[in-house]
């Protein structure tokens, strides 16, 4: 395969160490990152306590305290996040549920739970409770949780119809196992045989009668009877444990909905649920078959101090519909007086608890809109504040706080007035050094302010007395910049303005003069290869630059050359590349790498690469005093 001579210039280049500039070695170690003092951190979620909350891993918990929620072991903020902000404001905009569907599912849905209160006239009503959740799964909103409650309940009834089919199975085996006892009985009174035995104590010999072997309750048709008996007894007790394992295993699928139910959020089915659960479970065992480690198991337990029961999970259903209530009560009277931060705040906690909730979803949109645009410029003041940009963060505030008059300013009005003081502190040690001439102190003090106030006013006036006092301190932070940037030729391109800038300063003095030296050779090999070219000698060309590449291998300008010439000269880099692959092997083919000079001296007679590699291998083959040059012609001649 051919290999294309760009790669093999790109290998030779990569090999190369030496650069345009070389950075003299330094002794000191680079300094630690320092604290400038003008870092800014908007830190608007405070920190996490050690104690894990009580929901854990399983069910949403928020703290009131701090407004952190806790779900699936992360924890953020309820009023500043992306996802949660993204939906709260979409729900602001949604006009309220009141179709006529919604409305029918919400009276159907209070009509299943009354039929199953224990209140209702005449007791719980649970065949006509269950047809009507059909009824209610049809609803969208629904999401068909209504069914799969029916669903539990028929799966519920059919493991107790199994239950009652065993216990039934177990009186009949009871009753065959005691018409087996009476038969057995009659039986060993009715085969039993006897007979005389005279027994001798002593000088005394006297008779008695005895049950003759195999007879009786010895009978072998007795034993059988026994044997039936036993096997029915041990077969009723693994009925009655089967029972017991697949009631459990009822209550337990059941429990499972229940919770699911109540980690939704969906409250009302929780309460449905329970109510179901005490008809179909009339044994008055209620408790919850979770494991105690759990947190749901812990979060009944240290809110009632007592196992979790479904009693318990109903309360906390109900308790939970109440305080959604309240919530939106509260957000109706908080936003009628104008008092919209801690009304958003209301709203959006009864919105993360209850979003299904009939008071939540019926709630009039031009109610929920009082609050959007606090909320949406609430949004823009967290962003203004963590981009820093504390003059529109000044503007949001002033006009916050004449939308909502409860609105709490002073973190805000705190924090900006701080990073603008730092930041203008800064700008005015700045100028103060530069006027001193410390530009570097200048450059640096500018520097943090920017860090804490990018976009201070104060800036731009620094920038206009620095182009009119003195544009040095610009000039030597950009050759600094270019020259971590290794933009050598933009430092060639801009020496005149770079030369007075940088003069007593021995460190870039020294930098720029090594610079302007190479570029000015390698400029100059430039034009001279430009010149061979234009007279057909590409050869030649090539050969300079490529000895030239080899020391400064990041040189832009001379690399685009040699890519230039690369596709004329194909045949010559080829074969220079196999006579030094050939030479560099580890079983070196001195005669095939030999052969590969000789062939690129032929192609181009004048090449030192090619020369100097004959001479080398030469010298090897040959002890050089026996090695005779011919200087004649263009051809070397070599004798033994």
């Amino acid at each position: 395969m051919k290999t294309s001579p760009i790669a093999i210039l790109l290998a030779a280049s990569s090999m190369a160490s030496a650069q345009v500039y070389t950075p003299p070695p330094s002794d000191s170690n680079p300094p630690a990152n320092r604290n400038s003092g003008g870092d800014t951190v908007i830190q608007r979620q405070p920190e996490q306590k050690n104690n894990s909350p009580v929901f854990g891993n399983e069910l949403p918990f928020m703290d009131p305290s701090s407004e952190l929620i806790s779900w699936n072991g992360h924890t953020w903020s309820a009023t500043d996040n992306r996802l949660l902000a993204a939906r709260f404001e979409r729900y602001l905009n949604e006009p309220e549920d009141k179709s006529d569907e919604a409305v029918a599912y919400r009276e159907t849905i209070q009509e299943i739970l009354d039929l199953v209160s224990p209140h209702n006239p005449g007791g719980p009503d649970f065949s006509t409770a269950v047809r009507m959740l059909p009824r209610a799964s049809s609803f969208p909103g629904d999401a068909k949780l209504c069914d799969s409650l029916s669903q539990a309940i028929y799966a519920a009834f059919l493991a107790k119809k199994d239950v009652h089919s065993t216990r039934e199975l177990n009186d009949a085996m009871q009753a065959e196992k005691e018409r087996l006892i009476r038969h057995a009985d009659i039986s060993a009174s009715r085969t039993r045989l006897t007979e005389d035995e005279e027994v001798t104590q002593g000088n005394t010999t006297t008779s008695r009668r005895t049950a003759k072997e195999g007879t009786g309750t010895d009978s072998l048709h007795y034993k059988e009877y026994l044997r039936r008996v036993a096997e029915i007894e041990a077969l009723k007790k693994t009925n009655t444990t089967k029972n017991e394992i697949q009631l459990v295993q009822a209550k337990v699928q059941y429990q499972a909905l229940m919770i699911q139910f109540f980690v939704q959020r969906r409250f009302e089915h929780v309460v449905m649920a329970s109510r179901f659960y005490h008809q179909i479970f009339k044994d008055g065992d209620n408790r919850l078959h979770i494991d105690k480690k759990s947190d749901v198991s812990k979060m009944i337990s240290e809110t009632f101090g007592t196992s979790p029961t479904v009693a318990a999970l109903d309360t906390l259903a109900n308790e939970a519909i109440r305080d959604v209530d309240k919530g939106v009560d509260a957000f109706l009277f908080l936003s009628e007086r104008g008092e919209l931060q801690s009304a958003s705040k209301r709203l959006s906690e009864s919105y993360m608890v209850g979003e299904f909730m009939p008071v939540v979803q019926t709630l009039p949109r031009e109610k929920k809109r009082r609050v959007l645009e606090f909320v949406r410029e609430s949004y823009k003041l967290v962003a203004a504040l963590d981009a820093k940009d504390y003059t529109a963060a000044k503007t949001l505030v002033a006009k916050i706080k004449e939308t909502a008059t409860d609105f709490d300013a002073t973190k805000a009005e705190a924090a900006i007035a701080t990073y603008t003081r730092v930041s203008n502190m800064h700008i005015d040690t700045a100028k103060l050094a530069a006027a001193n001439g410390d530009n570097e102190k200048a450059a640096t003090e500018i520097q943090k302010a920017m860090e804490v106030w990018p976009q201070n006013p104060k800036l731009a006036e620094f920038d206009h007395l620095v182009a009119q006092g003195s544009g040095l301190v610009v000039a030597k932070n950009d050759f600094d910049r270019l020259l971590s940037e290794n933009n050598y030729r933009e430092i060639f391109k801009r020496q005149y303005e770079f030369a007075p800038a940088i003069q007593g300063d021995e460190r870039r003095e020294d930098a720029f003069k090594q610079i302007i030296k190479n570029i000015f050779r390698i400029d100059g090999a430039l034009e001279k290869a430009s010149e061979f070219r234009k007279i057909g000698q590409s050869y030649a060309a090539w050969e300079q630059l490529a000895t030239l590449r080899e020391e400064f291998p990041d040189d832009p300008k001379l690399g685009r050359e040699l890519e230039l010439l690369a596709p004329q000269v194909a045949d010559f880099t080829l074969a220079l590349k196999r006579a030094k692959a050939f030479e560099d092997r580890r079983d070196r083919q001195i005669g095939s790498a030999l052969s590969w000079y000789l062939k690129a001296r032929s192609i181009y007679p004048r090449s030192e690469m090619a020369a100097s590699g004959i001479d080398r291998l030469a010298r090897e083959i040959v002890p050089e005093d026996e090695v005779v040059r011919s200087s004649a012609g263009d051809e070397d001649v070599y004798e033994d």
